[in-house]
């Protein structure tokens, strides 16, 4: 799965009481229920070699995935953009060839990919030498594809877009950008000394360009946006992680500035924030991984914001991290991610306010090697509904082999 690193590529809701039983202790691994009757299907994805990293709910029961595809060219790693669609429920997945041709010769993942309908879609993701070191993303406005090269910050040497929300007043992205800092020309060695930061950057596409946020200082020389996501015009949220503190990070937009929210349990306890989603009743989902269990292993974050702020849910006390999130009715949500016992396997929970056990393991079924003798990493990172039921994408990595993408639903 995605996580940042240092490389050159680089409206509330009133809580209500089941909401509160569950906001408590860490639960036991028991208290994850076994799955319900309803079976998963796999279905087959068009490309190979590929990452799957998004999939967004088009409407209509058409769904559409994105991620890139590694391409080695003499001793050169190339990353090309793609998409693939399902036109309904139970059809095959195709390519969206117009989507890798409108790329060109640009290398870049796709990070994330978001819709405001189907003519409004947007990819967002790497720097791109093709593109004179601006962060490469692609819009689709019903006809065509376009790439909207977006401008990193002043003495920015390298950035990605690592998020984005489509929405009516125009989409919001955020990431992170390499910054340099100082340069101390080093006369023994006869080149410079350069010092970096890294920074999260936020933009907002006006529907000509993407124009820069700022957002406030904060301390320490490492810290990046993983996640976005717009309530409304003025009240927008960014998940992220702090270097300084070592944990999640969380920032709010009120339609004038930025600033950093401080939330008990969320954003005091080592960890990162990863994805963000948004429910019918207003209510703001976020998910990451908390790393503060005294075994220094690693658990799930769940956190809801409401009328009252925000508060983290209790998880199974299984070691597993999280990267996906989506709404459901009824108020419960759907994650995704990895578990990070003996096996890294990939993970689908159900939470579900008012149930005994809120937590419900959706057993998704684990890709294999063709010989089982042979170690296999696999790893769930987005997740949506529709009418096709709970879609799943992610990557299966065997020792020794390159990523395969892997798709399942559960209707």
């Amino acid at each position: 799965m995605l996580k940042y690193s240092r490389r050159p590529l680089l409206r509330a809701a009133t809580a209500t009481a089941a909401l509160a039983v569950a906001l408590s202790a860490p639960l036991p691994a028991s208290a994850l229920a076994g799955t319900s009757v309803r079976p998963w299907a796999a279905e087959a994805a068009p490309y190979s070699d590929t990452t799957l990293l998004d999939l967004v709910n088009m409407g209509r029961g058409k769904t559409w995935a994105a991620g890139f595809a590694i391409r080695q060219e003499g001793k050169v790693t190339r990353f090309q953009p793609v998409v693939a669609e399902r036109a309904e429920p139970g059809a095959a997945w195709t390519p969206v060839p117009a989507a890798t041709t409108a790329a060109g010769e640009i290398s870049s993942r796709v990070n994330a990919m978001d819709a405001n309908g189907a003519r409004d879609v947007w990819l967002v993701g790497d720097d791109s030498a093709a593109l004179d070191g601006r962060v490469y993303t692609q819009h689709f406005d019903g006809k065509g594809w376009q790439v909207v090269p977006m401008d990193l910050p002043e003495k920015a040497d390298y950035g990605s877009l690592l998020d984005v929300d489509a929405r009516p007043g125009g989409a919001w992205a955020a990431g992170v950008a390499q910054i340099e800092v100082s340069r101390t020309w080093n006369e023994a060695k006869g080149n410079w000394s350069i010092q970096y930061r890294d920074a999260g950057i936020v933009r907002h596409f006006d529907g000509t360009a993407w124009r820069d946020v700022p957002l406030p200082e904060l301390p320490g020389d490492y810290w990046y946006l993983n996640g976005v996501q717009a309530v409304t015009d003025d009240d927008v949220w960014a998940t992220g992680y702090d270097g300084d503190s070592g944990s999640p990070l969380l920032l709010h937009y009120d339609g004038t500035s930025w600033e950093r929210v401080d939330a008990p349990g969320v954003t005091d306890i080592p960890g990162q924030a990863q994805k963000l989603a948004l429910s019918e009743d207003g209510a703001v989902w976020v998910v990451g991984e908390d790393w503060s269990p005294e075994d220094g292993s690693t658990r799930a974050l769940v956190a809801r914001h409401d009328a009252t702020g925000w508060h983290k849910l209790a998880v199974p006390d299984v070691p597993a991290r999280l990267f996906g999130v989506t709404a459901r009715s009824g108020g419960g949500i759907a994650v995704v991610g990895q578990t990070l016992g003996e096996r890294r396997n990939a993970l689908a929970w159900a939470w579900q306010p008012g149930s005994r056990t809120p937590w419900k393991d959706l057993a998704l079924p684990q890709p294999s090697a063709t010989d089982p003798s042979v170690p296999v990493e696999n790893v769930a990172s987005a997740v949506t509904g529709g009418r096709a039921g709970l879609t799943v994408v992610g990557t299966s990595t065997a020792q020794g082999a390159e990523p395969q993408p892997f798709v399942s639903v559960r209707r």
